[in-house]
């Protein structure tokens, strides 16, 4: 029987096994599939693929496959790959960020899953590190937008000459006159840019070798710049239809990184998918010499590429007026929205002053202030509860186990003044010590009471908290007190009892809890922002709900040193004279404070616009209805004023009202970074 069951369960063990390992192989199979299609990019160390579960990243949860491998095309397992998706801060708006976390699923090929908030931009940022081995890598990403586009950290391998022996060679470009191609150089910025087909070739449908040739200003050739090349057909970028609400436009668009060889020349590889009319968008950029843009136009069949726009002169990039994080070389359509782009000027960008006419002024309702100095104070509102006094409370415990007799102070609340006997208690241990003392007080009564011993027996007594009343009235009575009174040693009210009659208890244990409510405490809490206001013996006033009719006076006699984590409070106790016993422990409080400032500068809380953790304010510099976004950091809020402790200066005029739509034109028009 014991062996029919166990060949049951290693079958159901062998079936449950099998049908996970098709499931893991389904599953690894997919996506192994999936890679073998996707674009693939070049690190020194790593070759990597990356796609998405399903094409398009979307809002909600999105799962994506990872392909890790050398440099000679191995797999390389057991690497660690973080990376963050983050949407730009937009007006108030936060940035957004999602974690993106791969874990292997077979050597060498890694999934995550991660989660997009809203519609929109979200580039995505990649760490790969293995043994000693490390890679940075930054994708273009877009919801509704198919595949990435990488933007530092690797190259394309699509757009990459063949390094081996083995593979076919790029046609050579030695010898090659490129003015054969009828292109000469044009200006763009700071960049002097060439672009030619190799051999003289003719646009055609399929593979189009190219080379772009780069100087400066002063014809040296230029190096190890990046240089990209964007390709899109001119009949879909005609057609590009914005589509229905909330729907982003179709971006076909192919991107190519060239790469780099001897004298300014960069060289790559375009594909065209189909005979027609295409646009080609140039971009090179360098850290000391900025971003060149320049669009050619060209056509199959035909050798010549002409210049459509260059970026213009003073244009600094292309924007979307509701979706600002876009940023494009040249004009377009937005990937978020499809609306037509719109440009920002360098001279903007630079400066971040926007204009805005006195006519457009009336109709957003700008109004202005001064930022000033002025003498403030802040008042501080605390809540908080009646606490009893500490330092006054007391507890009964005795020193023997006993039960409790009769209980006189038997309810809390119950007010006892010194000396009133609060129980009687019974214990055997403390008759067996009154018997031992008459016994001994009377062998030793003809000795007189001053003899040592009898004094000894007399002080055991009274460590057992037997009262000295209570000794005279046992030697009087002359045999044990079975029921011995407990009296209470200070004056007060009982505010907590853990007896009743009858009741047996351990020596050591509390009995009863004694408060003095002459006094009080006011316990509040108050937010770490304003700790620094406040100080030991700072006076404050303290209200109750029920005594809406009295005020009372009282000083900061602590303040705890910790802050809950939670709220982000610290307790702060003061103390209330309660001679009148109006004020009970748990009634709610609140406290007022208030904290002269002394001269500081201000601006009215309407001036200042929070962009996340950044708080700007609109400067009015009153020529020609210049508008300046100031970056400021701020200090206490008080009576609708923002301290300004960093970025003004005193006279300065301040945009307070209409603001909201000057930061949406600052944001179009500047692309300033704290948007």
């Amino acid at each position: 029987m014991k062996q029919r069951l166990l060949v049951s369960i290693i079958i159901i063990l062998v079936v449950a096994l099998s049908y996970f390992s098709y499931v893991y192989r389904s599953s690894t199979d997919a996506f192994t599939q999936q890679m073998n299609d996707a674009k693939e990019y070049r690190t020194d160390d790593y070759h990597i693929a990356i796609a998405f579960k399903d094409d398009l990243p979307a809002v909600g949860n999105n799962t994506a496959i990872l392909r890790l491998r050398d440099t000679k095309g191995n797999p390389i397992p057991e690497a660690t790959i973080r990376g963050q998706a983050e949407m730009a801060a937009m007006g108030s708006m936060p940035s957004m960020r999602a974690p993106v976390v791969f874990n292997e699923v077979s050597p060498g090929l890694y999934t995550a899953e991660f989660d997009l908030a809203m519609r929109g931009e979200w580039p995505l940022k990649l760490q790969i590190s293995k043994d000693n081995k490390s890679a940075d890598l930054s994708f273009d990403m877009a919801t509704g937008r198919s595949g990435l586009t990488i933007s530092s950290g690797g190259v394309s391998m699509a757009g990459e000459m063949p390094v081996n022996d083995n593979q076919a060679t790029f046609p050579s470009t030695s010898g090659v006159d490129l003015s054969l191609n009828k292109q000469g150089f044009y200006t763009v910025g700071k960049y002097l840019i060439k672009v030619a087909l190799l051999e003289n070739a003719k646009l055609r449908q399929g593979d189009n070798p190219l080379i772009i040739t780069v100087q400066d200003r002063q014809n040296n050739t230029l190096n190890n710049l990046d240089v990209r090349l964007l390709v899109k057909s001119a009949l879909e970028q005609s057609m590009t239809n914005p589509g229905t609400e909330g729907t982003p436009a179709q971006d076909n668009a192919a991107l190519v990184t060239l790469l780099p060889s001897t004298d300014g020349r960069y060289h790559g590889t375009i594909v065209l998918p189909q005979a027609g009319d295409y646009d080609f968008a140039i971009d090179v950029s360098s850290e000391l010499l900025g971003h060149g843009d320049l669009i050619l136009t060209g056509q199959t069949g035909s050798s010549e590429l002409h210049a459509a726009t260059a970026t213009p002169a003073g244009i600094s990039h292309y924007t979307c007026s509701m979706h600002t994080s876009v940023r494009a070389a040249a004009p377009g359509s937005c990937p978020i929205c499809g609306m037509d782009l719109v440009p920002v000027s360098k001279q903007q960008t630079q400066s971040g002053v926007i204009s805005i006419d006195a006519r457009r002024r009336q109709l957003i309702g700008v109004k202005t202030a001064t930022a000033e100095y002025r003498e403030l104070s802040k008042s501080i509102t605390a809540v908080g509860r009646i606490a009893y006094d500490q330092h006054s409370a007391s507890e009964i415990n005795l020193k023997f186990d006993t039960w409790i007799g009769e209980l006189k102070a038997d309810f809390i609340g119950a007010r006892v003044e010194r000396g009133q006997v609060l129980f009687t208690v019974y214990s055997p241990e403390l008759l067996s010590a009154q018997q031992e003392y008459l016994e001994t007080r009377g062998r030793l009564a003809s000795r007189g009471s001053d003899d040592s011993l009898l004094k000894a027996a007399r002080s055991r007594l009274s460590l057992w908290d037997i009262s000295s009343a209570d000794i005279r009235a046992l030697e009087q009575r002359g045999r044990p007190i079975e029921f011995l009174p407990i009296y209470a040693e200070k004056s007060g009210v009982v505010v907590n009892k853990s007896i009743v009659s009858g009741s047996y208890a351990k020596a050591g244990s509390t009995l009863l809890q004694l408060a003095d409510l002459s006094t009080v405490w006011v316990e509040a809490e108050v937010y770490e922002a304003d700790l620094p206001l406040l100080e030991k013996g700072m006076s404050a006033t303290v209200s109750m709900q029920n005594l809406s009719d009295r005020e009372y006076s009282a000083k900061i006699d602590y303040i705890y040193p910790s802050v809950n984590p939670l709220t982000r409070t610290t307790r702060i106790r003061l103390i209330l004279d309660n001679s009148d016993g109006e004020l009970r422990p748990d009634m709610y409080a609140q406290v007022h404070f208030s904290r002269k400032l002394g001269k500081r500068l201000w601006v009215p809380d309407e001036a200042v616009m929070i962009a996340g953790e950044t708080r700007v304010v609109f400067v009015d510099l009153g020529s020609e209805g210049k508008i300046k976004p100031v970056l400021v950091n701020t200090g206490q809020r008080t009576k609708g004023w923002i301290e300004i402790t960093e970025g003004l200066s005193g006279g300065e005029q301040v945009i307070t009202s209409g603001n909201f739509l000057i930061a949406a034109e600052a944001k179009l028009k500047t692309g300033i970074a704290q948007w």
